[in-house]
């Protein structure tokens, strides 16, 4: 559920965008602005504004619509820097440029498919060190090489999985590619064993890294924020959280693993979404009578965009950091994924997209607990990356620090700070609100 709640929302800031939300630049001349080999016909041009110089877009249009790229912002341009397209007998296909193969294949992967905590010294590594090699070569036998048969996996189909999922022709089709590299994913390189094993150590290992990586370009900064991160973050109880999603997403569903029936239930909301996106100018300039009769459809959203876009004026925009204001936004994006999953008339399409294995995900009140740790204990080392965080002395912090930062009260409040309960339930109803539906609102989940 959480996925698909991600996914409404991205929804409703794509439905809610307008030709402004995108960078206009001034130019006087057409090469300004005009990236190496793109063409003309790659050009959206608009008329004269207000100012001595035309006005253009900076993305580039295509002749062929490709949603993924514009949702992630990705043009042509910056596809060329990382990947080349070659051409066999079998057609076009897709490689990472030279740089990069050159780089996987004469370090990273010998690093990570040669090196051993026998034979590692400080002189012939940059991303692994001793303590973590030791880590990973502590999984079972048939898992030792995960770490090399990812390194190959990425290098032999990284390119072609990043083109099929940013040239998809529509929302939905980008999310099948995505479910498709996924599944392979999961049975190529054994994710449900061997990924979790994987996992394990990383988060095991990850408080006491000290790889050369850290340490590029004199950057000593980065080693004591790192350092000072890790070693304060409830690193476990993270380590727990992704063990018990991997445990989720591995479970056996009627679609094979569960992951594979979230991807079906986002499949199905992609459609929903377009739905809303075509139909939304129309919604937008009716009158209160049409659209409550689009909010009661089935194959789309309306519901729940009326209930974001309804909410109280400046009921989110207060302090950032408040626990108030994040109260505020989760009874909002509640609402906006209620709407959705509680809508008595549609539970048969709503079944789909919250599979029974989803249903127990969302039902660990364990993996919750867990994340309520890490995210107090993230809380609490805030101040402390602070640049003017520094000692003056045994349990004395210097001044400049209490006296433009935080003061010895604001440190006390911090450190006292839990997660309230108020604001745990807010964010369940978001994510799992197919829960608290109600009556002949209650939505049962599919198999």
């Amino acid at each position: 559920m959480k996925f698909l709640s991600i996914a409404l929302l991205l929804c409703l800031v794509g439905v809610g965008r307008s030709e402004s939300d995108y960078d206009i630049v001034a130019v006087e001349d057409e090469s300004a602005a005009t990236p190496s080999g793109a063409t003309e016909e790659e050009y959206r041009y608009y008329g004269a504004v207000e100012s001595d110089n035309d006005a253009r877009y900076t993305r580039a249009p295509t002749t062929e619509p490709k949603p993924i790229r514009q949702i992630l912002d990705v043009d042509r341009w910056d596809v060329e820097d990382v990947v080349d397209e070659e051409e066999n007998e079998d057609g076009v296909y897709h490689v990472f440029d030279d740089e990069i193969v050159e780089a996987m294949q004469e370090d990273v992967i010998p690093e990570l498919c040669y090196l051993t905590s026998d034979n590692i010294t400080i002189y012939n590594s940059y991303l692994l060190d001793r303590h973590c090699l030791e880590e990973f070569e502590s999984v079972s036998p048939s898992c030792r090489g995960f770490k090399c048969d990812v390194a190959h996996y990425f290098l032999e189909h990284g390119a072609g999985i990043m083109m099929r999922v940013l040239d998809a022709s529509s929302i939905k089709e980008g999310i099948e590619m995505i479910h498709r590299e996924v599944s392979e994913v999961f049975e190529k390189l054994d994710m449900c064993t061997c990924g979790r094993e994987f996992l394990k150590a990383a988060f095991k290992c990850a408080p006491f890294y000290s790889g050369n990586a850290l340490f590029t370009d004199d950057n000593e900064d980065l080693v004591i924020a790192y350092g000072r991160v890790m070693r304060n973050v409830d690193v476990k109880s993270a380590a727990k959280v992704f063990d018990r999603l991997m445990t989720g997403l591995c479970a056996e569903s009627s679609s094979g693993l569960c992951v594979d029936s979230i991807f079906n239930g986002l499949e199905e909301l992609a459609d929903m979404i377009m739905n809303t996106v075509d139909d939304y100018e129309d919604y937008d300039d009716g009158d209160r009578k049409y659209q409550k009769s689009q909010e009661k459809r089935c194959d789309a959203v309306f519901a729940s965009t009326r209930a974001w876009y309804g909410r109280k004026e400046g009921s989110v925009d207060g302090e950032p950091y408040s626990e108030e204001t994040w109260e505020e936004l989760l009874n909002v994006t509640s609402a906006v994924t209620g709407a959705f999953y509680c809508e008595k008339k549609c539970k048969k399409s709503r079944g789909v997209m919250y599979p029974c294995c989803l249903r127990r995900m969302l039902d660990d009140d364990k993996m919750f607990d867990n994340v309520v740790r890490v995210v107090e204990s993230v809380f609490k080392i805030l101040p402390a990356m602070n640049y003017n965080f520094e000692w003056s002395g045994f349990y004395e912090m210097d001044s400049s620090f209490y006296r433009h930062e935080y003061s010895r009260e604001d440190l006390a409040e911090i450190m006292a700070w839990t997660v309230s309960d108020r604001l745990r339930d807010a964010f369940m109803r978001t994510i799992h609100p197919a829960k608290y539906c109600e009556g002949k609102q209650l939505l049962r989940c599919s198999k």
